[in-house]
């Protein structure tokens, strides 16, 4: 185990670029020299990406810990080891070659989602969290910390691809180790049953069981002078698939621990029929038995009638440490337990209902006083701040995710740690206590740095409704799952019309204890933190506690500083909409209403251009215009005798900048930042009267929230487009449909429009 390590550290840089890169040329290699550790391959000589295999490291990693050995013995492997979770954290959106090393059915070199690589990560990750790798003489910094959401989605993907292997594959026989023995990663008994079904009627035989249906590896028809085969040779492979004793042991193992002793006495028997003795009475299991040549005819007329030959190696490792273990179990030598200390064999056992805990926090006096009136207690987020037993702090999503960025730090191996990444619901609905504080965090939709799209009344309460759904059906953790939510006027609007508000309704219904099927208790924050689940971040609590904490808490600083401002515009928007006169120049004037005309008119579908022709309409509008193509040069300062000349039109930007500060119509100010984003680039800085030093971007983001506040949709649209803003889970969203083997396609449906509709296959 040591030494496997140790190869894999040797590769850290791989796993660093392999945390954003997400790329098989970062990946760790899947073989290593055994005499001196180095890569016995190159990085384009194999299909090194297999997820399984690191992950099923961490598994034996995480069950040999907790039987009591220790096998890591320093901060920096634990750093490494955390990292290794990032590494497969992931599992569920990153196409790998499989515990076979092939990818894809037919061999091409392209890899693939597989259910074995996805099952086996989720097993890894479950059997990490909380795992003091340094046992007993432990402590904060030596336990690893796995998020819980990245668990939950890849057991949704795991069961979206079961009982197939992949889109290629319709099922494997590796999935044997992921229904039981090690992995135990299915938690659905009948999802279990279907799956060794179909694993069983159609690739067991009478020497073992075939990998997948036209597996060519090692058959007479294979050649094997080339890496990758021809998509035609798939047929001839058919029915003549070698068969592997090994999974007889995997069924073996299996009987014994799920107590099948019919199970049992069968494979055990069908083992011993295949077994292979040398010349001092020594057992050996062979890697495989194949057809051999002058009977692959007969096999194909009449599958399973000749019988076979064992393989080159007549010793299989593999198989042999798995039938030696199934003897052990079969004869009582070891108990199910030794085996399995974290008890994974029970993941499948049905857990109660869970109740979720909503607090609900005004944003201000005012509005708990308006919902007092109609009959709905509620404390605003200070008052749950000064009433809680300890120290609390309530914090947006955004929060938790930069706290975790110092998870797996380690600057001797030149680890970064977690990458910030958007946090979810389970995330988010437990407490966290570091050093002495608590921390409570709202939902990542009720951010209002995301898309405009939280603005929607009907849409924030359908994913309110889906995330309760969601707690209910996938929550382990102990304690109940908390659901902070924020409630602002601007969301509740005009009092007298809060009766047809759905957001209104909405607390009401959660006040009836019953949401979405799900059982609601609704409280302050104060009694529910005593029912919550409360997690330790004990990565913020090492030998530097008073270090790591500060730069912790410096950021949580900047992050709700950012978001009480944009409270306050949300609150008291400033006057923009009174109608003052604004001489504006005829190019400017308009500048927004005109940037939303079409380039092309849609007469006919014959004048539609083509992809490689609008191409060319974009990029001689940006060559003409500097649209987004911001230069060092445009960020000067304006300051009084420094004026700077539009290099679009013939207007002097001064004149402009004074017109913006002197009107408070909002559509002048718009069309004014428009013009001069356009023409200069938002990084384009200048004084204002007030001797503050502003970019033209910080003004777009205040007339984006101001145009919120005041829903002027077409406004919020426009620049939401200028700031790059877009839907946050839009990346997550495809990846779902992609997983689930659906076929996106982006562009114009109509085939009269042809060359503008582009595929998303992976």
């Amino acid at each position: 185990m040591r030494g496997l390590l140790f190869c894999m550290m040797r590769q850290v840089g791989k796993v660093e670029k392999f945390k954003s890169s997400q790329s098989k040329m970062h990946s760790l290699h899947a073989k290593y020299n055994r005499k001196t550790g180095a890569p016995a391959v190159g990085d384009h000589q194999w299909g090194h990406l297999q997820i399984d295999a690191t992950s099923l490291y961490l598994i034996i990693l995480a069950q040999m810990t907790a039987s009591g050995l220790q096998i890591i013995y320093s901060l920096d492997e634990v750093a490494f080891v955390q990292n290794l979770v990032f590494y497969i954290e992931e599992a569920y959106r990153i196409p790998d070659y499989g515990i076979w090393e092939r990818g894809d059915k037919s061999n091409n070199g392209e890899p693939e989602l597989n259910a074995s690589s996805i099952g086996m990560a989720k097993a890894a990750l479950e059997a990490l969290d909380g795992l003091d790798l340094f046992g007993s003489r432990g402590g904060p910094s030596s336990v690893i910390h796995i998020l819980e959401d990245e668990v939950q989605q890849c057991n949704a993907k795991l069961e979206s691809l079961l009982p197939r292997e992949s889109s290629s594959k319709e099922t494997d026989a590796a999935l044997l180790a992921i229904i039981g023995y090690p992995a135990f990663a299915v938690e659905k008994g009948s999802l279990v049953s279907q799956v060794k079904e179909e694993i069983l009627s159609k690739l067991q035989g009478k020497y073992g069981c075939k990998r997948f249906l036209r597996d060519g590896y090692q058959t007479v028809k294979e050649d094997p002078s080339r890496l990758y085969y021809h998509p035609s040779e798939l047929k001839g492979f058919e029915n003549i698939e070698c068969e592997w004793p090994v999974f007889f042991a995997y069924l073996m193992i299996d009987g014994i621990f799920t107590n099948n002793l019919s199970q049992v006495a069968k494979y055990s028997g069908l083992l011993d029929a295949v077994l292979i003795r040398d010349e001092q009475g020594v057992v050996h299991i062979p890697e495989l038995y194949y057809v051999p040549h002058d009977k692959v005819e007969l096999e194909y007329k009449n599958p399973g009638s000749q019988e076979r030959v064992w393989g080159k190696k007549w010793q299989s490792m593999w198989a042999q440490s798995l039938y030696i273990v199934a003897k052990l179990l079969q004869h009582d030598y070891v108990e199910v337990g030794e085996l399995d200390p974290l008890n994974k064999r029970y993941n499948a056992v049905p857990r109660p209902d869970v109740i979720v805990q909503v607090a609900l926090l005004c944003e201000n006096p005012s509005l708990k006083k308006d919902m007092k009136v109609e009959g709905i207690e509620v404390e605003t987020i200070h008052e749950a701040c000064l009433t809680a037993s300890a120290p609390m702090s309530i914090l947006p999503a955004k929060a938790l995710s930069s706290a975790y960025q110092h998870l797996g730090v380690s600057k001797k191996m030149s680890l970064t740690g977690r990458p910030q990444h958007k946090m979810g619901i389970l995330g988010t609905s437990q407490m966290y206590n570091i050093l002495g504080n608590f921390y409570a965090f709202t939902p990542q939709f009720v951010d209002q740095e995301q898309f405009y799209l939280w603005l929607d009344n009907e849409l924030l309460v359908d994913l309110i409704k889906t995330d309760i759904a969601y707690l209910r059906s996938n929550w382990k953790k102990l304690g109940r799952p908390t659901m902070v939510l924020p409630i602002m006027r601007l969301m509740l609007g005009e009092r007298s019309n809060w009766n047809r508000n759905p957001v209104w309704k909405l607390i009401e219904k959660l006040k009836s204890g019953y949401v979405a099927g799900t059982r609601i208790m609704v409280g302050q924050l104060s009694e529910l933190i005593h029912t919550s689940c409360i997690s330790k971040m004990t990565f913020l609590e090492g030998p530097k506690k008073s270090i790591i904490p500060m730069e912790f808490r410096k950021r949580v600083s900047t992050v709700v500083k950012a978001r009480i401002q944009r409270l306050s515009s949300f609150m008291e928007p400033s006057p923009v909409t009174s109608r003052k006169t604004a001489t504006l120049p005829d190019e400017v004037k308009g500048a927004v209403r005109r940037n939303r005309r079409t380039i092309f008119k849609m007469d006919s579908p014959k004048e539609v251009p083509t992809a490689s022709e609008l191409a060319a309409v974009w990029s001689q509008r940006r060559s003409t215009s500097g649209h987004l193509a911001m230069s060092s040069s445009f960020s000067g300062l304006i300051s009084p005798g420094h004026s700077r000349r539009s290099s679009f039109t013939g207007v002097e930007v001064t004149t402009l900048l004074d017109i913006l500060q002197s009107s408070e119509d909002i559509q002048v100010q718009a069309d004014i930042l428009h013009h001069i984003y356009t023409n200069n680039g938002g990084s384009y800085s200048f004084y204002l009267q007030t001797g503050e030093m502003v970019t033209v971007t910080t003004l777009l983001e205040e007339l984006y929230q101001k145009a919120c506040s005041l829903r002027m949709w077409s406004l919020v649209r426009h620049t939401a487009g200028l700031l790059r803003k877009k839907v946050e889970d839009l990346a997550q969203g495809l990846s779902d449909l992609l997983v689930r083997q659906k076929l996106v396609s982006v562009g114009l449906v109509n085939p009269a429009y042809g060359g503008m509709e582009m595929e998303i296959a992976q």
